[in-house]
């Protein structure tokens, strides 16, 4: 018999937080064979107090007689993504096509309908891994296709980091909040990446300002995260033309997290995307011996990029499938159990 109920782990206890880490484990080991699986401290982490820029999260769990098997988790995103659920289903292999993953999803969606949101989307849906055809089966649409690289610093070839600066630019760097004088041009760089494409997803970029990036750099404070920005500045203006950021969470000191970069328009084809994230590199890893890995997604779409960090040396993983559909749709009966 499969019971589902919502999970606090403010209250859940070690026991509790294991149990759910063992589930999230056994998933990854299999849907991506040979990749680090996220350490127990830092999962649990992230469920007491979700990454800055995902908005409040909530969880639900299913069991099997006693033994924990699946779990759904929902960012219920705010700003401009108010109508979307970011929902994670998560069932252990030996539970799978048993219709647990159905039955979490479905217990998942009055507490959407109640805060307004309209669509699911899962951005984690690993491509060839069962979790595609259990997504097609309810109905979800592909959306976007998300190219994962990483960059593993001891079998990277160094000399592939020394990039030089553009004529007519100069790299500033800092750590958490940005030089009050260029606040301004960073807010309208960090605006650029509305630029990069994203397919058919109700997903919609931040709209940067000086007040929202103060925002973002306070939230980044508040967890620990050790958040670096390389920006290239255009001497001529004294402004930010292209910047690129990473994260390295204090429960994982040994991997960065490659966030955003973006080139505003008028100072593309310069190099500047290479310039600032190669600078990154070299900065992060003489600063941070541990550092084992950066990691990165773009949009399948965005070429240029995936090029740039392939020749800096980050390898491909197995993409990521996002995927939507309505809310009404899923509570509709009828789907097949998956």
């Amino acid at each position: 018999m499969v019971t589902i109920e919502r999970f606090d782990p403010l209250s859940a206890g070690e026991g509790g937080i294991a149990a759910y880490h063992a589930v999230f484990a056994a998933s990854r080991e299999t849907d991506r064979p040979g990749e680090p699986v996220l350490p127990l401290g830092e999962l649990a982490g992230r469920l007491t107090r979700p990454l800055p820029g995902m908005g409040e999260a909530a969880q639900w769990v299913a069991y099997r007689g006693d033994e924990l098997v699946a779990f759904a988790e929902v960012h219920f995103l705010d700003a401009e993504n108010r109508g979307i659920g970011l929902t994670d289903v998560v069932v252990h292999p030996a539970a799978r096509r048993s219709g647990i993953g159905t039955a979490l999803l479905r217990a998942v969606l009055p507490e959407l309908r109640a805060r307004g949101r309209r669509s699911v989307e899962g951005w984690q849906v690993v491509a060839g891994s069962a979790g595609e055809p259990w997504a097609e089966a309810l109905g979800f649409r592909p959306v976007r296709t998300i190219v994962r690289q990483v960059l593993v610093v001891a079998e990277a070839e160094r000399s592939r980091w020394d990039v030089a600066v553009p004529p007519g630019y100069r790299v500033v760097r800092w750590k958490g909040a940005a030089p009050d004088g260029l606040l301004e041009s960073y807010a309208r760089a960090r605006a650029a990446i509305h630029d990069a494409p994203l397919g058919d997803s109700g997903f919609r970029w931040p709209e940067w300002t000086p007040a929202r990036v103060r925002a973002a750099e306070a939230e980044a404070r508040s967890q620990g995260l050790d958040q670096r920005i390389v920006a290239a500045v255009h001497e001529g203006t004294g402004e930010v033309a292209g910047f690129t950021e990473v994260c390295v969470h204090p429960r994982r000191p040994d991997w960065g997290y490659q966030r955003d970069t973006a080139v505003l328009a008028a100072h593309r084809g310069h190099g500047l995307g290479r310039c600032v994230k190669a600078h990154m590199i070299r900065w992060l890893v003489a600063e941070r011996p541990g550092l084992r890995r950066i990691s990165t997604t773009t949009g399948a779409e965005n070429a240029h990029m995936i090029r740039v960090n392939r020749e800096l040396g980050l390898r491909s993983l197995p993409a990521l499938i996002a995927v939507r559909q309505d809310v009404d749709a899923l509570l509709s009966p009828g789907r097949r159990r998956a």
